[in-house]
């Protein structure tokens, strides 16, 4: 049996379970408030956020609200729901110009915050406009492997995916895993996963990219104190001058 075929979805009963611990994640904000409080500040530089499969600007609204209290200046993706790469949208095109957007009005590269499908597809803007980005950094993505290790990847071949080949699937799989040349990366993953099989939701490390885990749900990662210190910790980074999160902080998020 191959490494590939030893990774399993998440039951659609895993995923159900995983909305009821995402009401700890959100929980967690007052119990450790303390923690958020400690988190590096931000030098303002722009970054932007896209969210999950099948939501939108107004659910990736904390996280902005957050990383703005970090001193940054967060901002919405603008296109609607993230439904992925339809036959009918080319949303990678369309990203690309509000990448560009963001860059010529800021005067800077920017950061890109990516939750589970919006963090494939901030890798793959990252690999077309690499002078145009600061970092990445994905919750709870499916960078690692095939997006068929996903309880959701049904729904997107019944709705989206059926005139997609095999070979065409594969394709995309793997050009997403390569990692992109210059720009910092790092992947913010949990083994509590219930729509990611974890093991996909992680990289072969480099000197330009970290897997981070933490103790989340994949529908509240956007809301863990711990998930929102790495991303402070991350973005705080000098450009140019990214260094892998040092064994001390992360003991912090154990």
């Amino acid at each position: 049996m191959s490494k590939e075929e030893a990774i399993k979805a998440p039951s659609k009963l895993d995923t159900a379970l995983d909305a009821i611990r995402a009401v700890k994640d959100v929980a967690s904000l007052v119990k450790e408030r303390s923690l958020l409080n400690r988190a590096p500040k931000g030098d303002g530089h722009s970054v932007m956020v896209l969210p999950g499969f099948m939501t939108s600007d107004p659910a990736t609204a904390f996280l902005r609200k957050q990383l703005r209290k970090f001193g940054y200046n967060a901002q919405p993706w603008k296109l609607g729901v993230n439904f992925g790469p339809t036959g009918s949208r080319d949303i990678e095109n369309l990203l690309s110009e509000r990448v560009k957007e963001l860059y010529l009005t800021s005067g800077h590269r920017i950061s890109l915050v990516g939750w589970s499908l919006g963090g494939v597809l901030a890798r793959e803007v990252a690999r077309m406009h690499p002078e145009m980005i600061r970092q990445v950094i994905t919750l709870a993505s499916p960078i690692g492997g095939s997006m068929e290790n996903t309880s959701l990847w049904d729904i997107y071949i019944k709705i989206f995916g059926r005139n997609m080949s095999k070979e065409e699937i594969e394709e995309r799989v793997e050009k997403v895993r390569h990692p992109v040349p210059g720009v910092a990366f790092t992947s913010i993953y949990t083994k509590q996963d219930g729509v990611v099989a974890w093991q996909i939701a992680k990289v072969d490390e480099t000197e330009l990219s970290q897997n981070i885990a933490v103790g989340a749900s994949h529908l509240g990662i956007i809301f863990n104190p711990r998930a929102l210190y790495v991303m402070a910790d991350r973005l705080a980074m000098s450009d140019h001058q990214w260094k892998r999160m040092d064994e001390g902080t992360l003991r912090l998020l154990t």
